[in-house]
């Protein structure tokens, strides 16, 4: 990171303020427009990952190099934050992000994916993150590359227990490593001491991380503790506390819409509240002309490779999206010769 272009003047700050909350819109269009998505935990962590994608080493025309500071998106369901964040540092048009989230044949899917220009890892279980984390960190100490490495995560995948092994890993090899913590206190079951007991600073302190704790809507703290950590010789984790659903009252604190999109009715509220425009229709319209085949994101991969596909499973009854792909997998496992 280069520190000096990481000090953000307050007018910088404002400008970004004003992008959050667009960026919210954004969220809420594309997840009422898709009827699926992770509205929630996106405006929780919004003000964080954008006042940070502004503060790194990255470059949307060259967003491979090198060189650049690698950000690593653990809960990666909150991807409508992360399209919405990109699109505004110039990686893509957000008009894009919106009209083809999770929409077949488009790279903007549910969980954040590669394939998406500035995404560096491609998420789904929860809990993985700081582990990949410290395998980029690691790969570019070797490497001697002079970068720093950052991961998002969310507070109920600190539940789990791969995280324990990546904190310990981290201080082990003196990784140049901040993680951050969207300190909203619920996830889809509800309260996260109420689905399970944790210690998430404290866990941190005895695993021999350095913890900053912040207000994670404040720009100012957020910038701060970001210049803090990464001057840090040890690793660093910065603990946000945020609101569930922020920036629309009715969303606020409501464990519902970790998973839930808004009606049309309700999204029109919502974009009353954030004093954007109702452009839906639009994007609608825009949805519906989608053509896979002649995105400008979709590159063409030629892959030599001879596997029986089986045949279509046609389902009578109802079901849902993971079982019918395991029984795909399955399908295609049990046409392998030497296959286990």
């Amino acid at each position: 990171m280069n520190i000096e272009k990481a000090q953000l003047s307050i007018k910088q700050l404002k400008e970004i303020q004003t992008k959050a909350n667009e960026a919210r819109g954004s969220i809420v269009k594309m997840t009422s427009l898709a009827k699926s998505g992770h509205p929630g935990g996106s405006m929780s962590t919004i003000d964080f990952m954008l006042t940070l994608y502004n503060m790194i080493n990255i470059d949307p025309e060259d967003h491979k190099m090198e060189t650049r500071d690698r950000v690593i998106i653990s809960h990666g369901h909150t991807s409508p934050a992360a399209y919405s964040t990109l699109a505004s540092c110039g990686f893509f048009n957000i008009e894009d992000a919106i009209s083809q989230f999770r929409l077949a044949g488009s790279i903007f899917e549910g969980h954040v994916e590669p394939d998406v220009p500035g995404i560096e890892w491609a998420s789904g279980n929860l809990g993985q993150g700081l582990s990949a984390g410290c395998g980029f960190a690691l790969a570019n100490k070797l490497k001697n590359i002079d970068s720093h490495t950052f991961v998002l995560m969310g507070d109920g995948e600190q539940q789990k227990g791969q995280l324990a092994e990546a904190r310990r890993f981290a201080v082990k090899y003196n990784l140049n490593i901040t993680a951050f913590v969207d300190y909203n206190q619920l996830q889809i079951c509800g309260d996260i001491n109420e689905v399970m007991p944790q210690y998430i600073l404290e866990n941190y302190i005895s695993d021999g991380w350095d913890v900053i704790e912040i207000d994670g809507h404040d720009l100012i703290e957020i910038r701060d503790a970001i210049l803090d950590a990464v001057q840090n010789e040890k690793p660093t984790v910065i603990i946000g506390h945020t609101i569930m659903g922020k920036g629309v009252s009715f969303m606020e604190n409501k464990e519902k819409y970790h998973g839930s999109p808004l009606s049309e009715e309700q999204l029109a509220k919502a974009l009353e509240e954030l004093e954007l425009e109702n452009d839906i229709e639009k994007y609608k319209e825009l949805r519906n002309n989608f053509d896979a085949s002649s995105s400008k994101h979709n590159e063409e991969t030629n892959l030599d490779f001879d596997i029986d596909l089986g045949k279509p499973i046609i389902y009578k009854d109802k079901t849902d999206n993971r079982s019918a792909w395991g029984n795909a997998i399955a399908d295609i496992a049990s046409k392998i010769e030497d296959a286990p």
